[in-house]
């Protein structure tokens, strides 16, 4: 492990984050060009030791379930419901491939999970997904999200723009939700960012924050001035607002209600488009389980261990 700025860990009993991020498997049914954990010869977290661990944390925190790919792992469901038996939420994040079939969501949400995050770099673009993803799996994405919308699940989608290839996915995705009449989303839209396996150096270069606004400006036909006016706005209520990252509403009316349930909202993140800066250093918001079940702040752990774990 490398020394940098900002790295600290904590003791489970005294976790601090809101948000803390559980890698549960390093295997994965991918091979993205963005993964920031691409070590995929690390054994599977034990699940006994993460949930004492977190039965440990002193308020109730939303757990993230991630990999490599969480679904890569049998006991996943019943690693839900145990999850949920200690009194935090959760949310899996994950690729979706095996969400494309219908029975597998459903057990997922008999064992209690409600939230999902799939990463949709490629919207419903095969050749998109192919240059980001190596794999053209355009078909089983949007598949696992109509099985999610029809399980009533809450759905975040998750992409990386990476310039010269998905320039267009914002509207792609707005054109995506509106043909499977997917009324309530979360799309989280992020520059590339300079961790693990990364497509930083592709020769277009990088798009920074303003460049992104520009991108969902043109694609969505609100104002460049409308969705600034979002930036300094807490996203949850009663905390200050993000450090390079801020959510808006496809439509004004939408403030002050529910995210999730009142239609179309966009997160904007910037994962630092210079490439030499940790994401969010300093952010207090999300943690991640160390491999010794302490907890430390999650992009400051992962530019630590360089991708690994």
């Amino acid at each position: 492990m490398k020394t940098i700025p900002n790295y600290y860990e904590l003791e489970p009993e005294n976790n601090t984050f809101q948000d803390v991020v559980i890698d549960v498997t390093h295997r994965c049914n991918m091979s993205c060009k963005n993964c920031y954990i691409p070590n995929r010869e690390i054994p599977d977290m034990n699940k006994d030791k993460m949930l004492e661990a977190i039965s440990k944390f002193p308020k109730r925190t939303m757990i993230r379930i991630i990999g490599a790919e969480p679904t890569m792992r049998k006991d996943l469901p019943e690693m839900i419901t145990d999850i949920k038996k200690t009194g935090h939420r959760c949310t899996l994040l994950t690729n979706g491939l095996r969400l494309a079939k219908d029975s597998y969501v459903k057990t997922l949400k008999q064992h209690g999970l409600t939230h999902c995050y799939i990463s949709m770099n490629g919207a419903d673009n095969d050749d998109w997904y192919e240059q980001i993803d190596e794999l053209r799996c355009a078909t089983k994405k949007v598949q696992a999200l109509e099985n999610l919308k029809k399980n009533n699940f809450i759905i975040d989608t998750g992409t990386i723009i990476v310039k010269g290839i998905n320039d267009e996915a914002f509207g792609s995705l707005l054109h995506m939700f509106n043909r499977l009449e997917i009324k309530n989303v979360m799309a989280r839209i992020k520059n590339v960012g300079n961790l693990g396996r990364s497509m930083y150096d592709n020769e277009d270069g990088n798009y920074d924050m303003d460049d992104l606004i520009d991108l969902a400006s043109k694609q969505t036909g609100l104002s460049v001035d409308y969705i600034n006016t979002w930036r300094n706005k807490p996203i949850y209520q009663n905390t200050e607002p993000e450090i390079d990252s801020f959510i808006f509403p496809l439509k004004p009316e939408q403030e002050g209600k529910l995210l999730h349930k009142s239609g179309v909202w966009f997160k904007i993140a910037n994962w630092k488009g210079n490439g030499k800066e940790i994401p969010f250093t300093g952010q207090t918001r999300r943690g991640r389980l160390t491999p010794d079940f302490k907890v430390a702040p999650f992009f400051e752990h992962v530019v630590a261990n360089e991708g690994g774990y």
